[in-house]
């Protein structure tokens, strides 16, 4: 009886073992799926923000290099002036102190381009105000292909990412201009509730005329790359004329940054 009682005992234990090492091995391999579906969103946000980085590039270049020509135009007039025996002491100064100035506006000013490429925090910024530097950034490229903005966003409220906005709502716009080849106005509109902040960005037909073949971009946004960008901290929907994102705004939570909006 003593023999029996422990077979059974030892049955129940390999069964147990058994269920035991089937559980864990379970646990084990849904942790390895969602680890490969983390890695697979994650390639796909960088792979996307790569995307939308080389179509900025040629402006963000331009930028850098406008905010640095001021400084070699009055260098240059300093130079003149040193050269001339009878100039002024004052005229002199005037103009190492604009070099200055002009130094330190050109330094915060590709800061804040560099900020594109790799921000080191996600600060928040008035939906308004931010929606209006990140149109200036795509209208030249824009107004290239024969499509006009018209930004009614001015009296917009609240305050959201800023890294958001520059990647999810810019990459949405040239989706959806990238998307139609005849040229459109953009129309774009904001309003806030419970905590949210949506921008509606939507295209009307106009008479314009379609504009001169020109370099070709890297490649198009497509509204897959959008949505990697987005992740789950901005909500997207959007038609083959419309967009809309409905961003978190300050009254809730502060927005966590999205540059690689899969890790998110």
């Amino acid at each position: 009886m003593f023999r029996g009682l422990r077979g059974l005992a030892c049955v129940r234990a390999r069964n147990f073992a058994a269920h035991f090492n089937g559980t864990s091995n379970m646990n084990t391999q849904s942790n390895r799926v969602a680890n490969q579906q983390a890695d697979s969103g994650n390639t796909q946000a960088e792979a996307a923000q790569y995307a939308l980085l080389r179509r900025l590039a040629p402006v963000i270049r331009h930028n850098m290099a406008g905010s640095l020509q001021p400084i070699a135009m009055v260098a240059g007039m300093l130079e003149r002036r040193l050269q001339k025996p009878e100039t002024a002491p004052e005229a002199l100064l005037k103009n190492a102190r604009d070099i200055v100035a002009l130094s330190k506006e050109a330094a915060a000013s590709c800061m804040s381009l560099m900020g594109w490429f790799a921000p080191k925090e996600d600060p928040l910024v008035a939906a308004s105000k931010g929606v209006a530097e990140c149109l200036d950034m795509i209208a030249t490229e824009l107004s290239f292909r024969s499509f006009s903005i018209t930004n009614n966003t001015s009296q917009a409220e609240g305050e959201i990412s800023l890294t958001a906005l520059r990647n999810v709502f810019t990459a949405a716009v040239i989706a959806l201009t990238d998307a139609t080849a005849t040229p459109h106005e953009i129309v774009v509109e904001a309003e806030s509730s419970d905590g949210t902040v949506s921008i509606r960005v939507s295209l009307k037909k106009t008479n314009a005329p379609a504009s001169l073949p020109g370099s070709k971009p890297y490649r198009r946004i497509e509204w897959r790359d959008v949505q990697a960008l987005a992740g789950t901290l901005v909500r997207l929907s959007h038609t083959e004329d419309e967009v809309v994102m409905a961003f978190p705004s300050a009254t809730q939570n502060a927005p966590q940054d999205v540059s690689m909006a899969g890790q998110a």
